[in-house]
């Protein structure tokens, strides 16, 4: 047997033609909705992204004003920056870019932007509440993944999930939100990591297994029962390209996987846009 692949393309250009039209009713409206981005001090890798995610808010309609500080700027003035954006009528989001240059507190800067323009989904407020019944706003990655198991498992109600990290970009949220009273929940979660003693005896007991570790090739077919869904989130930049996280013979599992040597920054960028939307129609 082989895989199914997910065609990441396909469903992340209709939620680019969904932001679009959402964002032109809006527009009709009134209301121009608006982002935020700063970073600090660039890598090369996030000026990649930063640069993709401006290029799709235009393309969407949304408003995007990208903020590139100075790698030396201390914590403090960083503080007041996003202050004043939060306190700006004009941006319906802010987000910061990770990570931060080792001087600043990553955590103290993501908790810094108000809950409501959080459209990141990183502040703890935010991330807490992914296991109500009704979440706040849901960490970009997390819902490009609830977004895409709800096309093969619409009720997750008792599923076996393995999530392969949890680090608070991916791991915890999504093991926060597949494991909720939420639409997106109901699962029975299992986190493992780095330090997990044996990886395959949970992936293999799964019927969903999410890589986030940022491990290159970790997730083989031998790790996986017959039929489960794969889905591979953690990318490694090393010269030059993405590395993901799935073997490259992962093309021989009997399941519904997302294509080993796709990125799926592109989800993670169309739930930015509908992210930011979400707030800014609260604002109609």
């Amino acid at each position: 047997m082989m895989a199914t692949l997910f065609n990441l393309d396909l469903i992340t250009a209709r939620l680019m033609d969904s932001a679009r039209q959402r964002a032109g009713e809006l527009a009709r409206r009134g209301v121009t909705p608006a982002l935020a981005l700063l970073s600090v001090g660039a890598d090369e890798p996030s000026r990649l992204y930063i640069s993709r995610k401006v290029e799709n808010c235009r393309d969407a309609g949304i408003h995007v004003d990208a903020h590139d500080l100075p790698p030396t700027i201390g914590q403090a003035a960083l503080l007041e920056h996003i202050a004043r954006l939060n306190a700006d009528p004009l941006y319906h989001g802010v987000m910061v870019q990770l990570p931060l240059p080792p001087h600043l507190d990553a955590r103290a800067i993501c908790r810094a932007i108000a809950v409501h323009k959080d459209v990141d989904g990183l502040h703890p407020y935010n991330i807490m509440a992914l296991h109500d019944a009704t979440p706040g706003i849901i960490a970009c990655t997390v819902r490009g993944i609830a977004h895409i198991l709800a096309r093969v498992h619409p009720d997750l109600a008792g599923l076996k999930v393995t999530i392969i990290g949890r680090g608070e970009l991916v791991g915890l949220p999504a093991a926060l939100l597949l494991g909720g009273r939420s639409v997106h929940g109901n699962a029975d979660v299992t986190v493992v990591h780095s330090r997990s003693r044996n990886i395959a005896d949970s992936t293999r007991q799964a019927d969903i297994v999410i890589a986030a570790a940022g491990v290159p090739g970790m997730l083989t077919p031998g790790m996986l029962r017959p039929g489960a869904t794969v889905i591979g989130v953690g990318m490694t930049w090393h010269d030059g390209r993405m590395t993901g996280d799935l073997s490259a013979d992962m093309a021989m599992h009997d399941g519904w996987i997302t294509p080993p040597a796709e990125s799926f920054g592109g989800m993670t960028r169309m739930m930015l846009l509908h992210n930011t939307l979400d707030v800014a129609a609260t604002n109609v």
